[in-house]
């Protein structure tokens, strides 16, 4: 082989080489003929996803109308803290009006009215202080509960993150209702307090020897049940009005169960969730005369409307939770 031969065969080994070192540094991103996976964006769900999300949420159930705010805390749990406000549904309550033991309107057998102890007390208080005294009062009991809670909702099924079971407590005012006089009573209230005055004074031989026959007649009120052994009569409050309180525990524990959703796959930063448990007030809850009673512990066989409202109140130990909350994820 000639020198021009040798050069030109040096000349295309360092070629070679070149091209091989070249060959052995490049990798091609994408193989011919496969497309390379797009990473998936994480869901709302995953690990170490603490305070990643938020959900606000409108809710409507049993415990009123509320917002809440959601965040995953781990895998398999989320925090909810919201407030919740109860519309002031009113019921009318009516009670009677009675002098001593007996019944202000009363019957002979030809359904002719009878003169009773309460015409005569009308008649004097009227004639004396200018209050008419009559035989009913109206009241009107009104919800007013509202509460902040603070619950923990748990996903106990790794692979459905839909039904979970929820702890928490709801925290409020301790009154969650009331019980007052109308306006339209306040002038036989007023009546029924000067009366017990008169009577009282008849009593201890303080007052007018002309009013000393009261002592015959008993003191007014508004007959509740049976107190221990004795009958009841409800006097109203020093300011001539009726309220009565209805208190429970201000801290009240929650469990309950739900079901938690998206509305549609294509929609899936809105949700829906549907939750029913118990607030637990801690025993019945207190409903306090304006006379220092107990109506729910003290006092038994109540008649009429505020028996059928006492009774009720009396058995709710624990207070049934239904929520619907429709749910947005802001982020």
């Amino acid at each position: 082989m000639n020198g021009l031969g040798i050069k030109r065969c040096l000349a295309l080994v360092a070629v070679a080489l070149v091209a091989h070192a070249v060959s052995a540094q490049y990798v091609p991103s994408v193989k011919l003929g496969k497309k390379e996976k797009v990473p998936v964006k994480a869901g709302y769900w995953h690990r170490g996803n603490t305070f990643e999300h938020l959900d606000l949420s409108l809710s409507l159930g049993t415990s009123g109308i509320g917002v809440d705010l959601a965040m995953p805390v781990c895998e398999f749990a989320q925090v909810r803290v919201g407030y919740e406000l109860m519309p002031h549904f009113k019921r009318h309550i009516s009670a009677d009006v009675m002098i001593g033991n007996e019944k202000s309107i009363q019957y002979d057998e030809n359904r002719d009215r009878i003169e009773t102890n309460y015409d005569r007390v009308r008649e004097l208080i009227y004639k004396t202080y200018g209050y008419d005294m009559m035989p009913t009062i109206d009241m009107t009991s009104s919800i007013t509960m509202n509460n902040f809670k603070f619950l923990v909702d748990i996903f106990p099924l790794s692979d459905n993150k839909k039904l979970h079971a929820t702890i928490g407590f709801y925290w409020g005012p301790s009154q969650f209702a009331k019980i007052e006089s109308d306006g339209s009573s306040t002038a036989t209230l007023q009546a029924v307090s000067a009366y017990n005055k008169l009577y009282k004074a008849a009593v201890e031989g303080t007052g007018d020897p002309n009013l000393n026959y009261l002592k015959d007649y008993g003191p007014a009120g508004f007959p509740m049940g049976k107190r221990g052994d004795q009958d009841y009569k409800m006097t109203p409050g020093n300011q001539g009005v009726i309220s009565i309180p209805v208190k429970t525990n201000s801290f009240k524990p929650y469990l309950g169960i739900g079901y938690e959703a998206v509305f549609s796959k294509k929609h899936d930063d809105l949700k829906f969730a549907v939750t029913g448990g118990l607030m637990f007030w801690g025993g019945k809850p207190s409903m306090v005369s304006p006379d220092g009673v107990n109506l729910t512990d003290d006092v038994s066989d109540i008649p009429g409307d505020m028996g059928s409202y006492v009774n009720f109140i009396s058995k709710l130990k624990a207070f049934p939770v239904i929520n619907f909350r429709f749910i947005k994820n802001i982020f």
